[in-house]
């Protein structure tokens, strides 16, 4: 790992143009993660942008920096060196096709168990908790020290990424950096008021319908919640942003693995999280999906009768190997 550390590091300050990047659809760690690189290298003297392909979610406009995201890639890959953050397939970032292939360098942060080891230097550690940590991590090797701005994002992607401190990647070394964030200036409180408070009339309102058809199977192990497009439409919601809505199953007794199935056009989109001891990565996986032990995600085929038979059937099969 030291020698990856060395190779990243060296790779983050070999060039003099980076563009910043993480998967599609971000959340909190890759926005977080990402808007604190950029700072980290504009520092330097590096001209630097963060590419993100579908946006910025209005749940983390609050962002520093966030405002100076751009959703399209610059041209002429070859100029410019390519940061990838908290993403394990390359190919989930976005960019236009043989993008990273063509650029002068490809740097990979992350932390997920399916990372490909991509890129010409690549820093991969599935113990920790977010990309944001190894970002610090990173920062603290370098002997950079972050100001506040650049803790708050920090804090963000380690917060988000952890569900508040409630998943089962939160541990000793998660609130070491979180304490160490909010000791360079990380407005925590701040943090967590904008993104678990301050929640549009439209979200609550999508929320009680998605709480609506909460329903628990395998003996009250799994619990299922759906988002269908009408329930969108009665909540006067594009339905973005609802990611979090997935663990509210656990709000049940005895419940392992709580999932979300959402419409998307012809596809369902399903988001697991785990109490702890399940492993929703491996059901993620048997879906053609993944993502952490304690957080994951799958794609499966419509309509959501059988998408949610598929989902049951994973889950038990995890389940009984336990």
């Amino acid at each position: 790992m030291r020698a990856k550390t060395e190779a990243v590091l060296g790779a983050l300050g070999g060039c003099a143009r980076y563009v910043v990047t993480a998967h599609v659809r971000p959340d909190g760690d890759s926005l977080g993660s990402a808007l604190a690189t950029a700072r980290w290298l504009r520092s330097g003297g590096r001209e630097t942008l963060v590419v993100m392909r579908d946006g910025v979610p209005e749940q983390f406009a609050f962002l520093p920096d966030a405002g100076l995201i751009s959703r399209q890639y610059p041209g002429d890959p070859s100029e410019w060196a390519v940061v990838v953050l908290d993403t394990p397939d390359p190919g989930r970032t976005g960019a236009p096709e043989g993008y990273l292939e063509a650029a002068r360098t490809v740097i990979n942060v992350d932390h997920h168990p399916g990372n490909a080891h991509y890129g010409d230097a690549n820093l991969v550690d599935t113990c920790a908790s977010s990309a944001s940590l190894l970002v610090y991590e990173l920062m603290s090797e370098a002997g950079h020290a972050p100001d506040g701005e650049t803790a708050t994002l920090l804090y963000a992607g380690v917060l988000t990424d952890t569900g508040g401190f409630r998943f089962g990647n939160t541990d000793a070394r998660t609130f070491r950096t979180a304490a160490r964030l909010v000791e360079a200036g990380a407005e925590a409180p701040w943090v967590a008021k904008h993104v678990y408070g301050e929640q549009p009339t439209g979200r609550l309102r999508l929320l009680g319908l998605v709480l609506a058809s909460l329903e628990s199977e395998l003996g009250g192990r799994l619990a299922i919640m759906t988002l269908t497009d009408r329930m969108r439409e009665e909540a006067g919601v594009s339905g973005e942003n609802i990611e979090g809505l997935a663990s509210y199953g656990h709000l049940l007794r005895d419940v392992e693995v709580s999932a979300l199935l959402r419409e998307e056009g012809e596809r369902v989109r399903v988001s697991l999280r785990s109490s702890g001891e399940a492993d929703v990565n491996e059901i993620a996986g048997m879906m053609g999906g993944g993502g952490h032990r304690a957080a994951a995600g799958a794609a499966l085929p419509g309509p959501m009768a059988e998408a949610r038979e598929r989902l049951i059937a994973a889950v038990a099969s995890s389940l009984e190997r336990r």
